[in-house]
């Protein structure tokens, strides 16, 4: 590639610059995509094997938050979205040894509902009688932020925090509760206990909300693959560059120019959807600042360990969408997702398809093993968790050094901060997982947003 020059330039292939450059491109400017690895998606990756449909990221998007969704319409994957089975909704949670159902009306690890939490052989009456008694209870003051482990617990007790709260909103970020950010992380959460019951304030917004069923997860029928396909399907082929890291940054005359090891290009705006760790070197001589507050901003290695069995040799009905594992149960694996429960089409007829999931804050030196054991630390955990006999049929390990951001107390201030430091860097946007996003929908979002105001710049 020889220098070039373009409206805008964007880096990172993942969902958010994918996402920013369909934008970009909608509106008619000139642009490029750079991404350093052969394969487009970043976080997204899907796999057959064996009749086997393989999600090695993420499998779902939530639909209450629409713009994943209308992505998905607007790129003609409409009639291809399916939602999760509302049949087989209910989770499990690993407690001394057995597993549990989680009992109805549970909204985020919040008990909505009294007699089933009771009912529960999950929690231990110290637990119940705090739950039960946390609606009559002067609530704590409310702070600018704090962290997951002293919102819940504070609001529900350190035992509810132990079996449901940790493994459920920590888990979800490959984190630690007493570090992560309840304001960035689950902001619904904190707004519902912000000076008052915090039992109330979930039956008030579920109410609000309808009754109607679990939290509305979709996905489509070949996988979120399908998705970067549609969007990489939609963007100009000059313009899609893997295989090609951005190297060095700086401005000339008013312009960006990127360097990479197959020539320059020059921008009038740049849109970086990196991880804020990747980003930070390109912009230390730039802005320096900004790199400061890039560079902090944590991230979490897990693994992902896909097993695919024949029906026959799995004891367990697998009746709902999978296993929590909190901290205290000795294991190695964290949690268990029943992916040919959840949605159609994961595994072929009398078959069915686990992942496991391994790593975070807590577990730091997951991906020190090579993949053999990793698989075969996710097996012994799971079969005599889920009765199974014989050995799986497909077995396939996926790695994601730092590739869980961890949003974690005082982020969103940081944020404000980073802002306005990029602010006086015209023609600068930055977007991607782990400064105002973490999940698809609010990524997508985000890259909207950034993708928006570069335009403008771009086209001025």
């Amino acid at each position: 590639m020889d220098s070039r020059r373009v409206d805008v330039a964007v880096v990172g292939g993942g969902i958010a610059g994918l996402a920013a450059a369909r934008i970009l491109h909608e509106r008619g400017l000139d642009l490029v995509v750079l991404e350093s690895t052969p394969r487009w998606g970043g976080a997204i990756r899907t796999e057959r094997e064996a009749g086997f449909l393989l999600e090695g990221g993420p499998d779902t998007v939530l639909s209450s938050k629409p713009d994943a969704v209308e992505l998905c319409r607007a790129l003609g994957l409409g009639d291809r979205i399916v939602p999760t089975d509302p049949a087989r909704s209910s989770v499990f949670v690993l407690r001394r040894g057995r597993l549990h159902r989680m009992p109805g009306g549970m909204v985020l690890g919040v008990p909505t509902r009294l007699l089933p939490m009771l009912r529960s052989g999950l929690f231990g009456w110290r637990a119940k009688v705090r739950m039960a008694l946390e609606p009559w209870r002067r609530a704590p003051p409310s702070a600018a932020d704090e962290s997951i482990a002293a919102f819940y617990g504070a609001r529900l007790g350190w035992d509810a925090l132990a079996a449901v709260g940790e493994p459920l909103l920590a888990g979800i970020h490959a984190g630690d509760a007493a570090r992560l950010s309840i304001r960035a992380t689950f902001p619904r959460l904190r707004e519902a206990g912000a000076g008052r019951s915090l039992v109330r304030g979930m039956r008030a917004a579920r109410r609000s909300q309808g009754e109607g069923g679990p939290a509305g997860f979709v996905s489509l029928i070949g996988g979120l693959g399908d998705l970067v396909d549609a969007l990489v399907a939609r963007l100009p082929a000059p313009a899609l560059l893997s295989g090609i890291p951005a190297l060095g940054l700086r401005r000339e005359a008013g312009a960006f120019v990127l360097e990479t090891g197959a020539g320059a290009i020059e921008a009038r705006a740049l849109v970086l959807a990196l991880p804020p760790p990747r980003a930070a070197p390109l912009l230390a001589g730039l802005a320096p600042d900004v790199a400061r507050i890039l560079s902090g901003v944590r991230f979490a290695s897990t693994a992902t360990v896909l097993l695919g069995y024949r029906r026959a040799n799995v004891g367990h009905p697998l009746d709902g969408y999978g296993v929590l594992v909190p901290r205290g149960e000795g294991l190695r694996t964290t949690a268990v997702t029943f992916s040919s429960s959840k949605l159609p089409g994961r595994a072929p007829e009398g078959h069915v398809l686990l992942r496991g999931f391994l790593g975070g804050t807590h577990d730091p030196g997951i991906l020190d093993l090579d993949d053999e054991s990793l698989a075969g630390t996710v097996e012994r955990d799971v079969r005599p968790m889920l009765g199974i006999a014989g050995n799986p049929l497909v077995r396939r390990v996926y790695r994601w050094p730092e590739g869980t951001p961890q949003m974690e107390v005082g982020h969103l201030d940081r944020v404000a901060e980073l802002d306005a430091h990029v602010a006086r860097v015209t023609g600068l946007f930055l977007t991607g997982a782990g400064l105002r996003a973490v999940g698809i929908p609010d990524v997508v979002a985000d890259a909207t947003r950034a993708a928006s105001a570069a335009a403008l710049v771009a086209g001025s």
